[in-house]
């Protein structure tokens, strides 16, 4: 992990580690598709996006997860009575999701190349996408817009290289790249992902960093008891100033 500046995004963290890749992905997505979609079938969205998709999404709108996953979601939002649809570039993750959600639409392809006309949907969701691309996020919100009406709402999700781990750097990071590591993800800075938003014809509403917890237990030596942990958890990430520390953030903004 090193400190990196980005001509788009500015400060932000560069971890090493195997390449995101769509063999890596194949591979962690197969591993976990037994996972169960028994709250997502109810319609059940993690507290952060809940209260986005509440506040900035109108019911019954057409939103797309660009690189789903397992597509819990996707489902969700499908439960809720959004015209949701999900892609991935994951093809074998995407067979299994055709054939466990046939009421969906689902679609193999690059987040950075979406099938799709100009102007398509409502919202778009990208959990924890753009920060795989070593060039950076630039392909991935560029496309976001393009698929967006006017006035349509992006939420963009990535790890968040937040204040706490601004302060700590010099102690958390590596001072040099190491040469035999491959490049797997950024950590991107709350106001440099806003700037470049700004920049590709975004209005933000708000940044949203959450998980603060995740932070503190990674980096800061933190125990907690796996049963306290989701309250725990809950509890921080409305706290004011403990709130800034998320392990992740969500930036949510209007197309103009």
């Amino acid at each position: 992990m090193v400190v990196d500046d980005g001509i788009d995004t500015g400060p932000r963290l560069k971890l090493y580690s195997r390449p995101a890749d769509v063999e890596y992905w194949t591979e962690r997505w197969t591993d976990a598709s037994g996972v169960s979609y028994e709250r997502e079938r109810r319609g059940h969205l993690p507290h952060q996006l809940r209260s986005t998709w509440k506040r900035w999404v109108e019911p019954g709108s057409s939103v797309l997860e660009a690189g789903c996953g397992l597509g819990h979601f996707t489902v969700a939002a499908h439960a809720l009575g959004y015209r949701a649809e999900g892609v991935d570039w994951s093809e074998p993750t995407i067979a299994r999701l055709r054939t466990q959600f046939p009421s969906i639409a689902w679609q193999a392809c690059d987040v950075r190349r979406l099938p799709f006309a100009d102007r398509t949907f409502d919202s778009v969701y990208s959990p924890g996408v753009c920060e795989h691309f070593e060039d950076g996020p630039l392909a991935v919100l560029e496309e976001m817009r393009r698929v967006l009406r006017v006035g349509g709402i992006a939420v963009v999700s990535s790890p968040c290289f937040n204040v706490w781990l601004q302060q700590r750097t010099s102690r958390l990071a590596s001072a040099d790249a190491p040469a035999d590591a491959d490049f797997h993800e950024y950590a991107f800075a709350p106001a440099g992902m806003a700037r470049l938003l700004e920049q590709l014809g975004f209005g933000v509403l708000q940044v949203r960093p959450y998980a603060a917890l995740d932070t503190l237990m990674q980096y800061g030596g933190w125990r907690v008891p796996d049963g306290m942990k989701n309250a725990v958890a809950l509890a921080l990430d409305y706290t004011p100033i403990v709130r800034h520390w998320g392990s992740t953030c969500l930036w949510i903004a209007r197309k103009r």
